[in-house]
């Protein structure tokens, strides 16, 4: 922290002028100001073990306190970090890697909400069915992606609850083992299905 310097000095037995006390005082009040505004801080001389944990919340920096520029050039970002985020589009160089989760099923399956964005295995000896649920019971949002692989010998089919169109050509069956098709929504109770698919 930078150094607090007082003008005056008074010693033992000396009578102490109002003036130079003054001046003591208004040197300490605005260095007291400066450090509340920011200033007379040293380089690193507030570190992490310095600032006690969730001291610092959203609720406690202006809005556009932090911008790009504050920010160093190379942050490593853990999980999670980013909550939802808007764009129009997003622009990125280097290398990007993501990872989509995996919903391993056996047997007839309903879509959930948490589907979104992730790969469903359709797992069966025999045939069964993926079932697209109603707007009403599980709102997808508009844009939704979902990836049907079928892992196991028995065919899978894609079906509409009922109020649900699902689109699909030449049909809406995984022609085969390890067959994959991705299930996109175009509106609300409203699905295409692309991919390697049968009628």
């Amino acid at each position: 922290m930078a150094v607090l310097t007082i003008p005056n000095v008074f010693n033992n037995g000396e009578v102490i002028d109002a003036p130079e006390m003054n001046s003591n005082f208004t040197a300490v009040k605005n260095f007291v100001e400066g450090l509340s505004q920011g200033n007379n801080f040293d380089t690193g001389a507030i570190g992490t073990a310095d600032i006690a944990d969730s001291a610092i919340t959203a609720a406690k920096i202006a809005t556009g306190a932090v911008t790009s520029t504050k920010i160093q050039t190379s942050v490593s970002l853990t999980t999670p970090v980013l909550g939802a985020a808007t764009a129009t589009s997003i622009s990125a160089s280097g290398q990007v890697t993501s990872h989509v989760n995996i919903n391993p099923t056996t047997g007839a399956y309903t879509l959930v909400l948490g589907d979104d964005g992730k790969v469903v295995e359709m797992s069966n000896a025999s045939g069964t069915t993926l079932t697209v649920p109603l707007f009403s019971s599980v709102a997808f949002p508009t844009g939704t992606i979902i990836t049907i692989i079928q892992t196991g010998a028995g065919q899978t089919t894609i079906a509409g609850a009922v109020g649900v169109t699902v689109n699909g050509t030449p049909g809406l069956k995984l022609r085969a083992q390890y067959s994959a098709a991705a299930l996109i929504c175009r509106g609300t109770n409203l699905w295409i299905a692309v991919g390697d698919l049968a009628a």
